[in-house]
């Protein structure tokens, strides 16, 4: 079976949420949710977080010593270079086995579960593709700038309970061997599988109003556990 190497990849600078990877969640920096995620999971061989931040870099250090940290490079991080370019960096750097599995998660989905990584390593270790991406299934009825509905006819507009609904890409986590990654230059390359994730994982922090969704969830979280 492959290994499975996370990278969590976060940056100082953030304009829609300023130092969002550091502020508190729930008790909490925002990073750590998804690492005590991986964690809890028990599908890690390793885990990164690629930072260009003092600060959380210390903090990982203090409270989560399992965590390596790779110091991405300025141009890695700014507000424009697309998270592919990290990825690479991190992979010529580190140099991981062509076979080992690079999982990107992503910081801003707070509210990836345990169980949905392990699902991604039964996907993995099923073998039936070669990269895998998280989505989330929506019964929201979607349309086209041109005035026309994309998920139904208008002629036949199927009743909700009926639906089957659409699946919208969460940013929550990107799978492929690091070799694919290398030869292809993107995260997904070649048969591409659908990870369904659990409620929450919509939730992407972007702007101001997800951080207070993200707020209102994780005090909901807390109140029933």
């Amino acid at each position: 079976m492959p290994r499975l190497i996370y990278l969590i990849p976060i940056r100082k600078g953030s304009k829609g949420v300023p130092d969002k990877n550091m502020k508190i969640l729930g008790g909490k920096p925002l990073v750590a949710w998804v690492v005590d995620a991986i964690t809890a999971s028990h599908t890690a061989a390793e885990i990164w977080v690629a930072t260009d931040d003092d600060r959380a870099e210390r903090y990982l250090a203090e409270a989560k010593p399992h965590v390596r940290v790779y110091r991405r490079s300025a141009e890695s991080a700014t507000d424009t270079a697309p998270v592919i370019e990290v990825v690479r960096e991190f992979i010529d750097a580190v140099r991981p086995a062509p076979d080992d599995m690079l999982v990107l998660a992503q910081a801003t989905s707070p509210f990836t579960s345990p169980d949905d990584f392990r699902q991604l390593q039964h996907a993995i270790d099923n073998a039936k593709a070669d990269s895998y991406v998280a989505c989330r299934r929506t019964k929201y009825f979607v349309w086209n700038d041109d005035g026309t509905p994309m998920s139904y006819r208008l002629d036949a507009k199927p009743m909700r309970q009926a639906f089957g609904g659409t699946l919208i890409e969460t940013g929550a986590f990107y799978a492929s061997s690091a070799g694919a990654i290398a030869r292809s230059r993107t995260l997904l390359s070649g048969r591409i599988e659908i990870v369904e994730t659990s409620p929450g994982t919509e939730i992407d922090i972007d702007e101001p109003i997800d951080w207070l969704k993200a707020e209102a969830l994780a005090k909901a979280i807390a109140m029933i556990q």
